[in-house]
């Protein structure tokens, strides 16, 4: 249903946005993105690797969907960022395969990544469990040590003044009903108004 929607807007050059949820729901966006683009990047912003083949048995699972796009647009065409969990086989995958992961950081290695994607269209997913827990208790599997909203600001206003061309993004992971003081929604709501200010061509 997901990859239906998407296939619509892009067939009207319309700019996909999907918000989530459990990070799975970027997988068929990301497939129906590459139809299209076939020469596109993906910049993955998160606090997990999410390069598992599966997770307690199931393929399509929230652990699964950056390996996915791995074997799909090619490992070299992918850069995570912020990343600070994951299993032994998952970094070993990502050392291995040729992608480009940066643990903890997001902005400082941003600014080494995008001149380097000048021009290319570039899909962008961001896991709202980058932030740390502090600002952001409302997902599924908080992680400790991560980064504040204004450093995921930055790197929005970054890719935002940046020669990227960006195809379609997604914020995922933002569970409401675990944060009764409402910050991970509003910063969240702040995060996806940023994206469609700079960017929306």
């Amino acid at each position: 249903m997901i990859a239906d929607f998407v296939g619509k807007l892009l067939a009207d050059d319309k700019f996909p946005l999907g918000l989530g949820g459990e990070h799975l729901v970027s997988w068929p966006i990301i497939q129906e993105v590459y139809k299209k683009y076939p020469d596109m990047a993906l910049i993955h912003i998160d606090a997990h690797a999410d390069l598992r083949e599966q997770y307690e048995g199931e393929p399509l699972s929230h652990s699964t969907p950056i390996r996915k796009a791995c074997h799909l647009i090619g490992a070299p065409n992918v850069y995570s960022l912020g990343i600070r969990s994951g299993m032994r086989e998952e970094f070993q995958f990502a050392k291995e395969s040729g992608m480009h992961m940066h643990k903890f950081e997001v902005v400082e290695p941003l600014k080494q990544i995008l001149p380097t994607l000048a021009g290319r269209p570039v899909y962008i997913t961001i896991d709202i469990d980058v932030l740390d827990p502090s600002a952001a208790p409302g997902t599924g599997t908080a992680e400790a040590g991560g980064i504040t909203s204004k450093e995921l600001l930055e790197a929005i206003h970054l890719i935002a003044r940046s020669d990227l061309q960006v195809i379609g993004a997604d914020i995922v992971e933002v569970a409401p009903a675990y944060d009764p003081t409402e910050q991970t929604q509003i910063a969240a709501s702040k995060f996806v108004r940023e994206i469609l200010l700079g960017w929306v061509k």
